[in-house]
């Protein structure tokens, strides 16, 4: 990759981005595997925010300042040119949950994250950079993303299935169980996480296979059996 060239960083692949440092380095040459994502994750997605946007915000968490979320945003934001540890230039782009105005003077803003998924207060640490990814695009936009100087919240809104309460004609009625977890700020490790992507991606050649790996581990057997 040329140096020069502006590199592209999507938040929702932050966290896990060095799970896997050969996987990435083929996904940036566009050799990987295809990722399923369940689309009935967007749906939940979807319903989750329908229904918060009619509410006040402190039914996430009475901790929570009074405001408003911004339905105006609904779509994709950008940042502008961004630098990592090693002067290199790239862009953070992605599209958020939730983001708040509160009622505040001046004005601060939160940026949460909703997640339908197993509820344990670890959940914070494993989407850290990307929360923090999303601060950065608003603190440094593009010409078409609104600039927030003051990120006031980052947090994680957790939904996990419990129990069916009842069906009836044709409908399910399912019980969830929430959590609302308060995140910090943390610019610096995103910056070293960006710096530690792009140095991978700029090898000559691919990193070792990784046995705990599910990826690496089936090439590995293939060409244990010689299939390839």
């Amino acid at each position: 990759m040329d140096k020069k060239k502006i590199f592209k960083v999507a938040p929702s692949g932050l966290d896990y981005a060095l799970k896997c440092k050969r996987c990435l380095w083929l996904s940036h040459r566009n050799i990987k595997l295809d990722a399923f994502f369940p689309p009935i994750f967007n749906s939940f997605d979807l319903i989750q925010k329908k229904f918060l946007i009619t509410q006040s915000v402190k039914l996430m968490s009475k901790n929570l300042p009074d405001g408003r979320i911004m339905t105006e945003l609904n779509g994709f934001i950008g940042s502008s040119t961004l630098l990592d540890n090693k002067r290199r230039p790239f862009i953070i782009s992605g599209k958020t949950d939730v983001v708040i105005e509160f009622k505040t003077n001046p004005k601060k803003y939160g940026i949460i994250d909703l997640k339908t998924t197993k509820i344990s207060p670890s959940k914070i640490e494993n989407y850290k950079l990307q929360l923090e990814s999303y601060a950065a695009i608003f603190q440094n936009p593009n010409t078409k993303t609104p600039k927030f100087s003051d990120i006031e919240e980052l947090g994680l809104y957790l939904f996990e299935p419990k129990e069916i309460t009842e069906i009836s004609k044709g409908s399910c009625y399912m019980k969830f169980e929430t959590l609302y977890l308060k995140g910090n700020r943390c610019h610096d490790e995103l910056i070293k996480r960006v710096t530690d992507i792009i140095d991978i991606c700029l090898m000559e050649k691919p990193p070792e296979y990784n046995p705990a790996c599910a990826s690496c581990k089936f090439v590995i057997s293939l060409k244990k059996e010689k299939y390839i």
